[in-house]
């Protein structure tokens, strides 16, 4: 029988074995019944042929006309891919020639070709249609076996049994085979699955780089380049006053105040560096509750008046909402000593809601700020930094002028029933991602 490959078996033949063409036999099977079927030729057409001398010519003629047939039926099953209808038309008719050739020739082997037609029907066809086709050669054998009187009713007996018992062995045949098509159909979908399962890990593998790749961007920016700025006003503070025509003691002691600032930028900037990298392990991230001595750092090292004031009850935010309002807020100082100078007013205002938490950090610039910082260099990170933060918690930000300055809004979802992390560690997986 015509074999095709595993791949291309159709998943209603797979799934459908009642009703649906079966799958082709595979090539072993092949080996096996093909040999097989020209045997079982071979024996009829030779025993016929020794039976027939003797005979009347209309018995020869209807002999080798039932001989043809049958031969003919046989090669069409092997020659012809499957299908069900011609299938079942070729093999009831191969069942008929042999059963004609054992009623014309009782003791010739007719019947063998009838053996081999409930076979076939087994191994091709569906149970019903099978097992219907099956019946019709099996009566129309008894029929033709009653009617010559060559067999007694232990032989008819007998040949009905070998007869069921071929047709079993076919259908258990054909059902060994439907259970290994679909078991190969199975196991092309499982490698199919797996790999897309694997393409999609590799693409979350990606995601996840390139999110910790933002991630680290925002805290060497929010980290490094609040420290830095700061040293770079102390500096440029530090640079006017020494081109001054005049240095008195009034001056030497200023510079030494932007000196000292200096140091403690320095060193506030390296305790957050060590705070971001202790972070990383999972320790304790910054959060609201360090707000008050980042406005009272501002104010000593940038000379902006800086003020905070909370409203609403305060409770405890998940470790990533408090690192959010954290940077956010000093990078609007940051901003603000920029932008405004030295002397310029700030006002950080945390609000408690009942299912979110809001900052706004709003400053006043005059038209011409003192301790101009056009020599500055800045990378222009920060607002796209503090968007990216707010959008990944849900959360949004605005920023604009206001009419007397600069105004900055972060509002975070932060329900009150929210549950913190049982440990540490819990900052590492998700708090520390922005």
């Amino acid at each position: 029988m015509p074999s095709e490959c595993p791949g291309n078996i159709r998943d209603q033949d797979v799934r459908n074995a009642g009703g649906a063409p079966p799958p082709a036999a595979t090539a072993g099977v092949r080996r096996v019944t093909i040999p097989a079927a020209i045997a079982a030729v071979l024996v009829t057409v030779v025993g016929v042929g020794l039976a027939l001398p003797g005979k009347s010519a209309a018995v020869i003629v209807v002999a080798a006309t039932a001989t043809l047939v049958a031969a003919g039926g046989t090669a069409f099953i092997f020659i012809r891919g499957p299908s069900i209808g011609p299938d079942i038309a070729a093999l009831l008719t191969v069942g008929f020639a042999g059963v004609a050739l054992a009623g014309l020739l009782p003791n010739a082997p007719g019947f063998v070709m009838v053996y081999v037609a409930m076979a076939a029907l087994g191994m091709r066809a569906p149970p019903i249609p099978a097992i219907m086709a099956g019946l019709a050669v099996l009566a129309a054998m008894n029929l033709a076996a009653l009617l010559a009187g060559a067999l007694s009713v232990s032989d008819l007996v007998s040949q009905d049994v070998g007869a069921a018992f071929v047709f079993a062995v076919g259908a258990f045949t054909r059902s060994a085979r439907i259970a290994q098509d679909q078991a190969r159909v199975a196991q092309a979908r499982a490698e199919d699955l797996l790999t897309q399962l694997r393409a999609s890990q590799a693409a979350q593998a990606e995601a996840a780089a390139l999110t910790e790749r933002a991630r680290l961007a925002r805290e060497i920016h929010d980290i490094l380049a609040h420290a830095l700025s700061g040293l770079v006003l102390a500096l440029d503070t530090m640079e006017l006053l020494g081109r001054q025509a005049e240095t008195g003691a009034g001056t030497m002691e200023r510079m030494m105040e932007q000196v000292s600032r200096g140091q403690r930028i320095a060193r506030d900037g390296l305790t957050d560096t060590r705070r971001a990298i202790a972070a990383l392990r999972g320790d304790e991230l910054p959060g609201p509750a360090l707000l008050d001595r980042l406005v009272r750092d501002a104010t000593a090292a940038t000379g902006v008046r800086a003020t905070l004031s909370v409203t609403g009850p305060e409770r405890p935010l998940p470790p990533e909402v408090g690192l959010a309002l954290y940077r956010t807020a000093q990078e609007a100082l940051t901003n603000t000593a920029k932008y405004a100078g030295q002397g310029a007013d700030a006002e950080l205002r945390l609000a408690y809601e009942q299912d979110a938490v809001e900052l706004v950090i709003e400053d006043s610039r005059s038209a011409d700020p003192p301790g101009t910082t056009a020599g500055l260099t800045f990378g222009g990170y920060g607002l796209t930094g503090m968007r990216e933060r707010a959008e990944l918690l849900g959360g949004s930000l605005t920023a604009g002028p206001t009419g007397p300055g600069f105004a900055v809004r972060l509002r975070l979802p932060a329900p009150a029933t929210t549950a913190l992390p049982d440990s540490p560690a819990h900052g590492l997986a998700s708090g520390l991602a922005p």
